[in-house]
């Protein structure tokens, strides 16, 4: 009887300890008492920075006019040929140049507010332009304790820091969720901001929704090179072995 007791407490710890090693690996743990819709923490908007790259389309019925303001377009070159992205650069004082539209400065505008700007301008010597505009450089870097750490262009304007993991091949083991760094330049300045991914108040972080140019740093933990081994690897299947072993040892013996 002893023994039986002695091997279902041991089974018991093994799958308690497997359960705690569990909370520090995954994101979120206490999302369940935070289930609902959240409120107060609109989306802030993705605003223009020098640095950032265009890409301005521009409308017409005129076929003429459309090969003007939008040589890219027409270019033989592909965007990936030689590494540069097409489109307007935004200069260091916030301007753009546009064919017939003039220097239009779009530092802090959003791209609707940009496409406004610019359709104003047009309407005094083009009628009915239809404007888009895109940032085409937007990019987003991932390093450290990650599956595939490297840089990754972002087609949309909004990236969440759970995108960009997801991206890179999500965080190792042996990565710290809860110390994760998001860096951030604006104007010229270098922003240094920690997140806590393992609490659902991240998800209403102004740091959540990455802007362009970010960089994710994933912190390893203090045993990674111990935790690498192939040894430390199978120690999760190992206890589940054991655990189901013990439990065909207890059933046999009744």
């Amino acid at each position: 009887m002893k023994s039986r007791i002695h091997l279902l407490l041991i089974g018991s710890l093994l799958l308690l300890s497997s359960c705690i090693e569990t909370k520090k690996i995954t994101y979120l743990n206490d999302i369940q008492k935070q289930m609902g819709e959240e409120t107060g923490h609109p989306l802030p908007p993705l605003k223009v920075q020098p640095g950032d790259v265009l890409q301005i389309t521009v409308t017409t019925i005129d076929k003429d006019i459309s090969q003007i303001l939008n040589p890219a377009a027409v270019s033989a070159i592909p965007a990936s040929a030689n590494g540069i992205d097409p489109g307007y650069l935004v200069d260091s004082a916030g301007y753009v140049n546009l064919p017939m539209a003039g220097r239009i400065y779009v530092k802090d505008k959003t791209t609707s507010e940009i496409n406004n700007i610019i359709t104003t301008e047009l309407d005094k010597s083009i009628r009915n332009a239809f404007v888009s505009t895109r940032i085409s450089n937007f990019k987003i870097s991932v390093l450290g304790d990650v599956a595939r750490p490297g840089s990754f262009k972002i087609g949309a304007e909004r990236v969440s820091i759970m995108d960009a993991l997801s991206m890179a091949g999500d965080m190792n083991i042996t990565a710290l969720r809860d110390d994760v760094t998001v860096i951030r330049e604006v104007d010229g300045v270098k922003k240094y901001v920690s997140l806590n991914l393992s609490e659902s108040k991240v998800l209403s972080s102004p740091y959540y929704y990455l802007s362009n140019n970010d960089v994710v740093y994933i912190r390893p933990g203090k045993n990674k090179v111990f935790n690498g081994s192939k040894f430390v690897q199978l120690i999760p299947a190992m206890i589940g072995a054991l655990s189901l072993i013990t439990t065909l040892i207890i059933v046999t013996i009744k």
